[in-house]
């Protein structure tokens, strides 16, 4: 299997701190922005870009609190639309005027808002199982919605900012295998962003633990569909099989109900359905790249860079 080499690994300034990215592929190429999901970082597309062609200017950023980047001010109460912020500044530090965006998970969440906020700025969309993040874009039930964020965080604050729990690597990568499904392989992948040494053999996740509950943007379904639809570029949304827990069918619906509208908003809006769970692009990447090869090659029109 070929490896695709890190052209670039560099920080990017912003309010609250660093912003890390990090580049593959030809520099001279098409640009792909790649936006990972919760408690991940850019790592998480090696596996899929090793199956990708070189040609492309791949571009990851790790969003604030994950991988090499500072997390947003202690304190803040935070919430999933608060991360759009980076994507922002990543996107104008590049200067790129017409991208593809891949995003895993919360990332998709991200990159529909910024195509509403920049319209005919992103060429394309291509979603890695992206319905377990939309099932949190509503929560129906207000008292739900407040106690599981607001009354949780503020009522455990010093859990939530403090950052003192030490891991062997064994205990670290067990760990990640364990809740995620992982392989040790794919798990050292994983941590390869988010280990940070504080001694010997002994380490801290950089993670922010405020990601453990990052309160969602509660709004009526009709908001998001009038919202993401407009502008909608050319977009495939590839989903795990295994990703949805049949037990949250309200929930499943909500997501389901929500790329059915949006379908209706483009002619160029393609669904595949992969076998695997919620880290398919990282355990069968080979299946994924597939998919993404037959639609970045497929003639759209408007869609060309």
């Amino acid at each position: 299997m070929k490896v695709m080499k890190t052209t670039k690994e560099w920080f990017i300034e912003a309010p609250w701190g660093k912003i890390a990215l990090i580049s593959w592929g030809n520099p001279g190429g098409d640009p792909v922005l790649l936006v990972h999901g919760r408690q991940d970082s850019a790592a998480t597309f090696i596996p899929l870009l090793n199956n990708l062609p070189e040609t492309y200017s791949y571009v990851g950023v790790d969003l604030p609190g994950h991988g090499k980047s500072d997390p947003f001010p202690i304190g803040v109460m935070l919430t999933r639309f608060h991360f759009l912020a980076a994507v922002e500044y990543a996107v104008k530090h590049l200067k790129w005027d017409r991208f593809v965006y891949v995003a895993h998970s919360m990332g998709c969440e991200q990159g529909l808002f910024f195509n509403v906020i920049h319209p005919g700025k992103i060429a394309k969309f291509i979603f890695l199982d992206p319905l377990p993040s939309f099932q949190r874009l509503q929560i129906h039930d207000f008292k739900e919605y407040y106690g599981t964020f607001y009354h949780e965080y503020y009522s455990n604050f010093k859990k939530y900012n403090t950052n003192d729990r030490v891991y062997s690597k064994r205990n670290a990568l067990e760990s990640v295998m364990r809740a995620r499904g992982l392989n040790e392989e794919q798990a050292e992948i994983v941590l390869s962003r988010n280990l940070q040494s504080v001694g010997e053999d002994t380490y801290k996740l950089s993670w922010d633990k405020r990601l453990r509950l990052p309160a969602a943007q509660n709004y009526p379904p009709d908001y998001y569909y009038g919202l993401f639809s407009k502008n909608l570029p050319p977009t495939l949304i590839i989903s795990a099989s295994n990703s949805l827990d049949p037990r949250n069918k309200k929930r499943n619906d909500i997501a389901i109900e929500l790329v059915s509208q949006l379908q209706k908003s483009t002619d160029h809006f393609y669904v595949e359905t992969v076998t695997g769970g919620h880290d398919v692009h990282l355990t069968d990447p080979e299946l994924v790249a597939k998919c993404i090869l037959g639609f970045l090659n497929r003639s759209m029109g408007r869609a060309k860079l």
